[in-house]
C-alpha cells in the first residue's frame, strides 16, 4: 500500500501526520448574554469559546457539521444543530430558529466562505468575533515524502502551509476533505473529495486510493 500523509492540524490514527498548521487563540472581550444562539465551523472555535465562562444550556448551537457538533457537546452544549459540511449551508439552518434570533460566529481570523455576508443579506442577525488564528508551523518542514504519496488535505490553510515547504507532484494522489479545499488546490494538481466533510471519510478514501493503481 502507498504511503498516506494527513496534512492537518491533529493527527489522526493508521496514517503518517504533518502538522503544518498551529493554531494561536485570541480572547476579545465577548458578552455572550446578548446572543440567543452561537455558530461553529471548526473544532478549533469550539476550543477557544471553552476559554470563556458561557451558559451552553441558554444558547442554541449550530456547527457546520456532525463531528464539529459532537465536539460542541462534549463542551457543554445542550441544543446543538449539525449542518452537512459546507459553510454556504449554514444561512438555511439559522432560518429555522427564525430572523429575530440573535447569533454570533466564532470565526477564524481567516475565512473560506462569505456565508455569514449571505446570512445577513437575507435578514439574519449575525455578528462575528475572531477568536484564533491558524499560522504556518515551521517545525513541520523536513518530513521526506514518498514521490507516490497519498496526500490528505484538510483545508485550504492546509494547503498553503503545505506549499511553503513542499511541492505536489503530478505522481501524488491528493485528497481533499471537502469542495472548499478541493478548489483551493493549485490549478494544474487534481484531487478527489471524500465522501463526507469528515478526517474520517477523506482517511477511508485515501487508504481505497492507496491500494490501488488509481490517480
Amino acid at each position: 500500500m502507498r504511503p498516506i500523509y494527513l496534512i492537518s492540524k491533529t493527527p489522526y490514527p493508521g496514517v503518517s501526520h504533518i502538522p503544518v498548521l498551529s493554531i494561536r487563540f485570541l480572547t476579545p472581550s465577548i458578552d455572550f448574554s446578548k446572543y440567543d444562539g452561537i455558530i461553529f465551523t471548526s473544532k478549533q472555535g469550539i476550543e477557544a469559546a471553552k476559554r470563556y465562562d458561557i451558559d451552553w444550556s441558554a444558547l442554541l448551537c449550530v456547527s457546520v457539521s456532525e463531528p464539529t457538533a459532537k465536539f460542541a457537546k462534549k463542551a457543554g452544549a445542550v441544543h446543538v444543530i449539525a449542518g452537512d459540511g459546507y459553510g454556504e449551508t449554514i444561512p438555511s439552518l439559522l432560518q429555522t430558529a427564525g430572523s429575530s434570533t440573535r447569533w454570533l460566529y466564532l470565526r477564524p481570523e481567516t475565512v473560506a466562505s462569505a456565508w455569514a455576508d449571505t446570512a445577513r443579506a437575507s435578514g439574519l442577525n449575525v455578528d462575528e468575533a475572531v477568536v484564533y488564528e491558524t499560522v504556518c508551523n515551521p517545525d513541520a518542514a523536513n518530513v521526506s515524502i514518498e514521490t507516490d504519496a497519498v496526500l490528505i488535505f484538510t483545508s485550504p490553510s492546509s494547503i498553503r502551509c503545505f506549499l511553503q515547504n513542499y511541492s505536489l507532484l503530478k505522481s501524488h494522489t491528493v485528497v481533499a476533505i471537502g469542495m472548499t479545499t478541493l478548489n483551493a488546490l493549485p490549478c494544474d494538481i487534481e484531487g478527489k473529495t471524500s465522501a463526507y466533510t469528515s478526517v474520517e471519510s477523506a482517511v477511508e478514501l485515501a487508504r481505497k486510493l492507496a491500494q490501488s493503481d488509481e490517480k
